[in-house]
C-alpha cells in the first residue's frame, strides 16, 4: 500500500494511495484556534468531522454539485480525488457576523444581526502578505512558512497579514482582512482564475453549495427551531484526472457557523471551542452535528 504523505496540516493529513489520482484525507483528533495558539486533543473529533464532510458532499452530489469526495475509507479517513488546490478561501454569508463586521462596521448592531436577502461572498488568499519592516517590498509567502518565521508565542510580528482579503477586479488586490477595505492595497497578486472561470465557479459551485447546505440545515428542526446557516467557507481544487474544478478539501463543523433558531447563544459550531467552552460540551456538539447532517438529503 502506498501511503506516502503528501501534506500534513494542523488538523488533517493528506496521503497518496496506490491510485495516482486518489488521495487519503485523514482527520486528526485535534481542534485548533487563534493561529493554532489554542490546540486540544478531543477523542473521536476526527471521526465526527470525517462523517460530517461525507454527509455534506453526498448531499451536494445529490444536488449535482461536483466535489472531490469519493467515499469513506475508515472512521477518520476519506478517499478523494487528487486535486491541485487553489490557495483561496471562499466565504459565503447570510448574516453579517464575525470578521465581516471588522471590514463593514456600519452593519454592527446592538440589536439583531443584519441578514442579507441574497447571500454574499468574499474571497481570501491563503498565502500571507509580508510587508515592512520585515521586507522592503511586499511579498506573499505560504502561511506555513510565514508561521515558522514570524509567529512568536501565538503573536504575529509587525507587518504580517494572514488570509488577506482579495478585491476582485481587473487586477486582484490584497487588503488586510481586519480593517475596512479602502485606500491602497497591500499589494497586487496573480489572478488564479480567469474572469470566465471565476464567474463559473461562483455561479455553479460556490453559491449553489451554500444554498443547498442552507436549505438542508433549515429543514433540520431542533427544540430551538430550524438551524440557520450563518456563514461557511469553501475551497476549490483542480482534479488531476480531468482538470475540472470541484469543491474540495473538507466541509465540516470547523467550516461554518450554525445557530439553532437563529440564536447566536445556541451555536453548535467550532466557535464554541474558540470561546473557551468546556471540551466535553464541544465534543457533544460535534457529535450532535454528525447526527444532524446524517438527515441531509442524499446521505442515505
Amino acid at each position: 500500500m502506498n501511503n506516502s504523505r503528501v501534506i500534513e496540516g494542523k488538523t488533517k493529513i493528506i496521503e497518496s494511495t496506490d491510485q495516482p489520482h486518489v488521495v487519503r484525507v485523514i482527520a486528526k483528533d485535534f481542534l485548533t484556534g487563534g493561529d493554532a495558539a489554542k490546540k486540544e486533543n478531543i477523542q473521536e473529533i476526527g471521526m465526527h468531522k470525517t462523517k460530517q464532510t461525507a454527509n455534506v458532499f453526498k448531499m451536494l452530489a445529490h444536488e449535482g454539485i461536483p466535489t472531490s469526495f469519493i467515499k469513506i475509507e475508515s472512521s477518520n479517513t476519506l478517499l478523494c480525488h487528487r486535486c491541485d488546490m487553489f490557495p483561496l478561501e471562499f466565504v459565503v454569508r447570510r448574516y453579517a457576523w464575525g470578521s465581516y463586521l471588522k471590514r463593514n462596521k456600519q452593519l454592527i448592531s446592538n440589536d439583531t444581526p443584519h441578514v442579507f436577502k441574497k447571500p454574499i461572498y468574499e474571497i481570501f488568499h491563503k498565502h500571507a502578505v509580508i510587508t515592512f519592516p520585515q521586507v522592503d517590498e511586499p511579498i506573499q509567502m505560504e502561511e506555513t512558512v510565514a508561521r515558522e518565521k514570524y509567529l512568536k508565542d501565538g503573536i504575529w510580528e509587525e507587518g504580517i497579514y494572514t488570509d488577506p482579503f482579495i478585491k476582485i477586479g481587473k487586477n486582484w488586490e490584497l487588503y488586510s482582512a481586519k480593517n475596512p477595505i479602502e485606500g491602497s492595497p497591500l499589494m497586487k497578486t496573480k489572478k488564479l482564475l480567469s474572469d470566465q472561470e471565476f464567474k463559473s465557479v461562483i455561479s455553479n459551485i460556490i453559491l449553489p453549495s451554500f444554498l443547498a447546505i442552507e436549505k438542508n440545515w433549515n429543514e433540520v428542526d431542533t427544540v430551538d427551531g430550524p438551524i440557520h446557516l450563518v456563514d461557511i467557507k469553501f475551497e476549490l481544487g483542480i482534479k488531476s484526472i480531468d482538470n475540472s474544478i470541484v469543491l474540495s478539501d473538507v466541509v465540516d463543523n470547523d467550516s461554518w457557523r450554525i445557530w439553532p433558531g437563529g440564536k447566536p447563544e445556541k451555536q453548535l459550531d467550532k466557535q464554541s471551542f474558540r470561546e473557551g467552552e468546556d471540551l466535553i460540551s464541544v465534543a457533544n456538539k460535534y457529535e450532535l452535528v454528525t447526527k444532524l447532517t446524517s438527515q441531509f438529503k442524499g446521505v442515505n
